[in-house]
């Protein structure tokens, strides 16, 4: 395992954060929705980046890309130990999503640089953070939504989809409502597809590890 320098990865979250844009960048209609997810076999993580089109939810084109896990798990710097594998399995699509789905946060982070952002700026994608629990930050009610402020600002929203509560934030090159309201057009039978697609698909390669 790699020991990263804390104070050296915050710094760089601080200018992934800097060069974030809240503006909806990506093509519209959407045409192309892609996915990307990891899955851990023991001294390995297995990335898997799907495309799917839209409407019809048709699984287009999906990459696997497996590595060496270096970097420990550490609670805000995820992108240092995920990032590598997700955008070396996106980039390796032929297709480029109009938009991508990343199973985990974008600017709902303590310095508002999630691994959705940190791919969304490195990759200079459009991405959609989609996390299973809440990082930080606190629930207001606001117009009918489940808002999360931090500082004051709202960052992201929490939703319940089928039977989870799931956690939805910009990651780059989307604005905050476009965030929800794009996430929410991926649901089919209780989950955001394009990233249930690339779960199944890391999962299923990470079977053939074991």
């Amino acid at each position: 395992m790699i020991k990263i320098n804390l104070k050296r990865a915050r710094k760089a979250q601080k200018i992934i954060a800097s060069k974030i844009i809240l503006k909806d960048l990506f093509k519209k209609p959407v045409k192309f929705v892609g996915g990307v997810d990891v899955a851990f076999s023991k001294e390995k993580m297995i990335g898997a980046a799907v495309v799917l089109n839209y409407p019809n939810f048709e699984l287009c084109e999906y990459k696997v890309v497996k590595m060496a896990i270096k970097v420990p798990y550490i609670p805000t710097f995820l992108a240092f130990r995920e990032a590598p594998v997700m955008m070396k399995a996106v980039k390796s699509l032929r297709i480029v999503p109009d938009l991508l789905l990343v199973d985990a946060n974008g600017i709902l982070h303590p310095l508002k640089a999630g691994e959705a952002s940190h791919i969304g700026v490195v990759l200079n994608m459009p991405t959609i953070g989609v996390a299973k629990s809440l990082l930080c930050g606190t629930i207001r009610k606001i117009n009918g939504r489940k808002a999360i402020f931090l500082d004051d600002e709202i960052v992201g929203f929490e939703v319940q989809i089928g039977k989870k509560k799931l956690y939805i934030s910009p990651g780059h090159g989307v604005s905050l409502n476009s965030s929800l309201e794009y996430a929410l057009k991926y649901v089919k039978n209780g989950h955001i597809e394009p990233l249930r697609q690339a779960h199944l698909i890391a999962n299923r390669a990470k079977r053939t590890l074991n």
